[in-house]
């Protein structure tokens, strides 16, 4: 065995591999840069899943104006006086600051009452503002401007506002303008906003300022090596200040879980229903979940979440000094991290056993060592590095590397090849230095549950509807299903169309056919929510069909070596099929077959009668889940 050589030996073999990954680099980033953008928040989203604290959070509470307020209470906007009964319960029970996410841009009669109310119980209030260029719309009067001589540069410029109407002007204000990503998810948010050349700051500043009877100093260009790029100075946050990045916003830190907040509804709070002195002392935020309020987010940890969940995180964030700073020379950094490891995949290249599993093997390593390496950092010292783009390049190298080593390599079998030829037959010899793959099926038998959800009449709706809006009605449901599926410990087969095929029993996991049921009445009820209701110019309704059969099957990989596919084939995904089609005939949106019938009970079935199905030589007997069930 060959020894490892030295850099000297390492590094100038290695230049031509690193000039090309660089390159490809160079050209994956600049026509991907959106999609390695997204990978990069994504991948967070994943480190503040796997570490949000649980831990009870009883400094901030929130109060939210639900679906059962609305139900109890009528239906929003409230009366000025239902609001300053609520911001007085709040008082009452303790609390020491009061955050609305609520906008009042109209006036009313009860505007003196309630701004006088609001100033005892200290309350803020909020506002938004438009930073697309093309929206120029405006509501209200805005207010809470900080005395600065002019606005940064680099802070968000806006267009239009939706503010509180001129009588609230004495009330301190903050924005609740959110910075939307690409992918719909909100993960940062700006701290300052300029309008007309003044600056507002963002309601969980104000609220802090209010809290701690501090003022906001003009931001600051950042110093030291883990500096931000700007820092706003202020004794309401951590002795190095506010971190902000180039943009002017500042990172939502998700590092405890939504559960962990304690969620009062609006109704209770009235209605004197609060625990005693869970409030004492308190910051209460006050908004709202309802859907039809329109205040949903989409979160690392939910496509729909109510926007108080922002300013709750911010503001634990900063009490905790947990806010993820980005050091303005990350760049620097994630540079210095690419060197050296192009360094070391160049001295472990020169190994001479199997070097290109070692390459590829260390590419990947260092791919998931520097994502690790990004969480540790992120969730213990709150430092933000992009290991993306370092982590692309360390991979292009490694596999550039790998196929010059695998090109020397191939060259040494070649020359092995012919040796072994003149004394040993070519099939031989071809054996000796290759290994062909293997076509063979790679499948079991098992009992699975299937589950089989199509979309009625969605023909019909593609036809008289935009194509984007048909794709995100197929979209949300796939979404949702998915959602479900996972949810109850099922797993998805395929997409089909406008169809989705789930199973259980798949895997390792068992087929559970009372899961499969459970999940088929969730996904009807919340196809009722997902799916858009009949219009007008509608030949007919989106409905859904579902059918369900349990029985045996063949799961596993079928095809050749080259592409391989993975299929649970046998009656119950058949039964499952047909099950479905038979609900339109016999108007139940779900239909189960023998098979699962006989192994699920407790359920009402209604028994639909024996049919001989098509494509079976065996009448089978068909159940249905009572429609009033799923009402209930």
């Amino acid at each position: 065995m060959r020894r490892l050589v030295g850099w000297g030996g390492a590094l100038p073999s290695a230049l031509s591999p690193a000039l090309i990954a660089a390159g490809l680099w160079w050209l994956i980033c600049l026509v991907f840069a959106s999609t390695l953008t997204a990978l990069e928040e994504r991948s967070s989203d994943w480190i503040w899943r796997a570490s949000a604290s649980t831990v009870r959070e009883s400094r901030i509470i929130l109060v939210d104006i639900d679906e059962v307020s609305l139900a109890q209470l009528g239906p929003w906007p409230w009366s000025r006086q239902r609001v300053a009964e609520l911001s007085d319960k709040l008082a009452a029970e303790g609390a020491s600051l009061q955050v609305l996410d609520i906008i009042f841009p109209t006036s009313s009669s009860g505007d003196p009452k309630l701004v006088e109310r609001l100033k005892k119980n200290n309350a803020v209030l909020a506002q938004t503002f438009a930073l697309d260029a093309n929206v120029h719309a405006s509501s209200g009067q805005p207010a809470g401007s900080l005395s600065w001589a002019a606005c940064p540069a680099n802070l968000p410029v806006a267009q239009g506002f939706v503010a509180n109407e001129a009588a609230f002007g004495s009330l301190p204000v903050g924005h609740i303008t959110p910075h939307i990503e690409e992918d719909g998810n909100l993960r940062r948010q700006p701290a300052l906003i300029c309008y007309q050349d003044k600056v507002y700051p963002a309601l969980f500043i104000v609220a802090l300022s209010k809290a701690l009877s501090v003022g906001v100093s003009p931001i600051e260009a950042g110093t030291g090596l883990l500096a931000p790029a700007w820092r706003l100075p202020s004794p309401s946050f951590e002795k190095s200040g506010l971190p902000l990045d180039s943009q002017g916003l500042v990172r939502v830190p998700w590092a405890l879980h939504p559960d962990a907040f304690i969620s009062l509804s609006a109704a209770d709070v009235l209605a004197g229903r609060t625990p005693k002195n869970l409030l004492q002392n308190a910051w209460v935020i006050v908004g709202s979940s309802a859907l039809g309020l329109n205040d949903r987010i989409a979160t690392p940890f939910s496509g729909n979440s109510a926007g108080l969940m922002v300013h709750a995180q911010l503001l634990r964030g900063v009490l905790d000094g947990v806010i993820p700073t980005q050091p303005r020379l990350a760049p620097a950094y994630t540079t210095l991290i690419a060197l050296l490891g192009t360094m070391l995949l160049a001295t472990l290249g020169r190994l001479r056993r199997k070097p290109v599993f070692i390459l590829v093997l260390s590419g990947l390593a260092m791919v998931f060592a520097l994502w690790v390496v990004k969480g540790w950092l992120l969730t213990r010292y709150s430092l933000w590095f992009e290991w993306v783009s370092p982590a692309l390049y360390l991979l292009l190298f490694a596999l550039c590397m790998g196929l010059f080593e695998y090109a020397r390599d191939r060259l040494e079998r070649d020359r092995i090849y012919k040796h072994l030829a003149s004394y040993l037959p070519g099939p031989v010899a071809a054996a000796l230095t290759q290994q062909a793959p293997s076509d063979a099926i790679d499948a079991d038998r098992r009992i699975i549950t299937v589950l089989h959800a199509n979309i009625r009449n969605f023909a019909v709706y593609c036809e008289t509807r935009p194509p984007e809006e048909a794709a995100a009605v197929l979209h949300a449901f796939f979404s949702m299903v998915t959602r479900l599926v996972e949810a109850h410990g099922g797993m998805i087969e395929t997409f089909q169309g406008d169809a989705i095929v789930a199973v259980w029993g798949g895997g390792a996991e068992a087929a559970n056919p009372e899961q499969a049921l459970v999940t088929a009445v969730a996904i009807l009820q919340e196809s009722w929510k997902t799916l858009p209701p009949p219009q007008p110019d509608e030949l007919a309704p989106l409905v859904l069909g579902i059918g369900l059969e349990t029985g045996m099957a063949t799961v596993g990989s079928f095809g050749l070596a080259r592409r391989r596919t993975h299929l649970a084939i046998g009656h119950p995904v058949t039964m499952a099929a047909l099950l479905q089609e038979m609900t339109i005939e016999l108007a139940h949106p779900i239909l189960l077959g023998e098979g699962i019938v006989a192994s699920v009970g407790g359920h009402r079935l209604v028994s639909q009668g024996v049919f001989l199905l098509e494509g079976l030589k065996t009448p089978c007997h068909i159940y249905a889940y009572p429609l009033r069930d799923c009402v209930e």
